[in-house]
């Protein structure tokens, strides 16, 4: 929310909450003030007053806005997701940071010892950035998977989305326990 949205927020609810107040203690005319007769003295004395038509104008501008705002549905979940473009003879073609995402995945899943693969895609001027954090089991050799992990990464990646993959960076997290039982 934007700082202008937050203050009209909070003027209408301190309006909502005075006049909650008010409507709660009127019909027990606990408050001199707030009798029909001091009330409709005040209202005539109001005539003719233009300023409050300003203050009426601006209070009805904000309400609208709120109304509005309650109305507006979250579209910043597609504002989130980044493309790289690639263009061909028929157009334009868009290819989200998910989908790349998802091949990752699917070459790590191809690699047994890998477990708890996490993915981040960073796309730069039509550059693909990958961070790849994981565990790994116990007996393996950590240099040699990487390797070989960042390689077919690169290769798959850049086969099925035809962009170049500049840098794949693996972080090995922690070692974790095998699949099967140890006795």
């Amino acid at each position: 929310m934007t700082a202008l949205i937050r203050v009209l927020l909070f003027f209408i609810s301190l309006f909502f909450g005075a006049f909650s107040i008010i409507m709660l203690i009127f019909p027990f005319q606990i408050i001199e003030l707030l009798s029909i007769e001091s009330i409709t003295l005040f209202l005539e004395n109001l005539k003719g007053n233009y300023l409050l038509t300003i203050v009426g104008l601006i209070t009805l501008l904000f309400s609208i806005k709120i109304l509005l705002l309650s109305f507006k549905t979250n579209n910043n979940t597609r504002e989130s997701i980044s493309y790289v473009v690639k263009m061909n003879e028929y157009g334009e073609v868009k290819i989200s940071s998910d989908t790349i995402v998802g091949l990752v995945h699917h070459v790590c899943n191809r690699f047994s010892g890998l477990k708890n693969i996490k993915v981040k895609v960073d796309i730069l001027e039509g550059q693909l950035y990958i961070n790849i954090n994981g565990e790994v089991v116990p007996e393996i050799n950590i240099p040699e998977i990487t390797n070989n992990l960042q390689a077919k990464v690169k290769e798959h990646v850049e086969n099925c989305t035809g962009v170049n993959v500049s840098e794949i960076r693996v972080f090995v997290t922690n070692v974790t326990m095998s699949g099967r039982d140890l006795k």
